[in-house]
C-alpha cells in the first residue's frame, strides 16, 4: 500500500522525532498542515477526526500521533480512553490527502492485536536505542565527513562520555565539530575539554565502585565530576536514588517481578532495565545498608 499511514516504535525516541520532522519536510507541508497529537492526553478520534478533514489550501497534510503506547503489550495504567476501532476503521481506509504518522515510544508491538495486524500492511520502521557499537561508527563518520579524523582514544571517551542516548550523541558531536573549528585530528584533549560528563553514568559508576568498598575509584571518579563543575549535592542526590533504586528493584525480584515489570513500573528502556535488574541481582541487602 502507498505510504499514507507510516508507524514508528522503539525506544529511540530521538531519532523517531527526527524521522517525523525528515517526513515532514519530504511532503512539503507547512506548519498550518501539519499537526500533532499527544495521546498520552488527546483521545485518539481527535487525531483520526483530523486526518479525515480535508486540507484547506495544500493538497497534503501530515497528522502525527505520539505516544501511541496502547500498541504494545503493556498497557498505560492512566491517560485517556482510546478508540482502536476508530483507528482500525481509519486504517481500512486511510484518507488519500492525508499522512498519518503513528509514535509509539515502546520496545515492541504487540503482534496479537487486530490494528498492529493492520499497520503492518502499511510502512512500519523500528527505531531501536544504538548500541556502544553503532555509536562507534556514527560517530567516526560524522568526524570522517568534515575531513578530519579522531584518534581512537579520543572516540572510547567520547562514547563513554554521551553514554547510549542518541540525542545527547548528536548535540555534543555538533558542539565538538564546532570546538575543533579547522583542527585536522580530533583529539583525547579536546573531549576532556569539550564535551559534558554524562553525570548519572558517572554516579552510577561511583556507586558500583562503593558496593565493591573500592574507594579510590569512588573518589577519582567524584573527584572527576566535581572538576567538571558538577554539583556535589547533586552527586550525593543521585547516589543516594541509585540505593534506593537497588533496594526496591531487589524487593520487586524477590516479590517475583521481572526484568520486564521492573521496565514497566519506572518506565525506562529494555536496556535500562536490564542492568538495573543485574546490578540488584548482584548485591546483597547487607552490602547496600553498609
Amino acid at each position: 500500500m502507498e505510504a499514507n499511514v507510516v508507524c514508528f516504535f522503539g525506544e529511540d525516541t530521538f531519532y523517531i522525532r527526527s524521522k517525523i520532522n525528515q517526513l515532514i519536510k519530504q511532503h512539503g507541508v507547512d506548519e498550518y498542515h501539519h499537526t500533532t497529537y499527544d495521546l498520552d492526553e488527546t483521545p485518539l478520534i481527535e487525531a483520526i477526526n483530523d486526518a479525515m478533514t480535508i486540507p484547506f489550501v495544500m493538497d497534503r497534510k501530515v497528522v502525527v500521533m505520539q505516544n501511541a503506547r496502547f500498541l504494545g503489550k503493556e498497557k498505560p495504567k492512566k491517560g485517556p480512553s482510546h478508540d482502536l476501532d476508530a483507528l482500525m476503521g481509519y486504517l481500512e481506509s486511510p484518507a488519500e490527502q492525508t499522512v498519518l504518522v503513528i509514535a509509539a515510544p515502546i520496545a515492541s508491538l504487540d503482534a496479537r492485536l487486530a490494528v498492529v495486524k493492520k499497520l503492518k500492511t502499511y510502512k512500519v520502521i523500528e527505531c531501536k536505542l544504538k548500541s556502544s557499537q553503532d555509536l562507534v561508527s556514527w560517530a567516526s563518520r560524522q568526524v570522517n565527513n568534515t575531513g578530519m579524523s579522531i584518534d581512537q582514544e579520543a572516540l572510547d571517551l567520547f562514547i563513554k562520555r554521551v553514554g547510549h542516548s542518541t540525542e545527547f550523541a548528536y548535540l555534543e558531536m555538533r558542539k565538538l565539530l564546532l570546538y575543533a573549528g579547522s583542527e585536522t585530528r580530533i583529539t583525547k584533549a579536546m573531549i576532556e575539554d569539550i564535551i559534558t560528563k554524562n553525570v548519572e553514568d558517572n554516579v552510577y559508576d561511583i556507586t558500583n565502585a562503593l558496593l565493591e568498598k573500592d574507594v579510590r575509584k569512588a573518589l577519582s571518579v567524584y573527584r572527576d565530576l566535581v572538576l567538571h563543575s558538577t554539583d556535589p549535592m547533586a552527586i550525593l542526590g543521585i547516589i543516594i536514588q541509585k540505593y534506593r533504586e537497588i533496594l526496591h528493584v531487589k524487593k520487586l525480584l524477590e516479590d517475583g517481578a521481572g526484568q520486564q515489570d521492573v521496565q514497566s513500573y519506572y518506565q525506562v528502556s529494555s536496556g535500562r532495565a536490564y542492568y538495573m535488574t543485574q546490578n540488584a541481582r548482584s548485591v546483597s541487602y547487607a552490602q547496600v545498608v553498609e
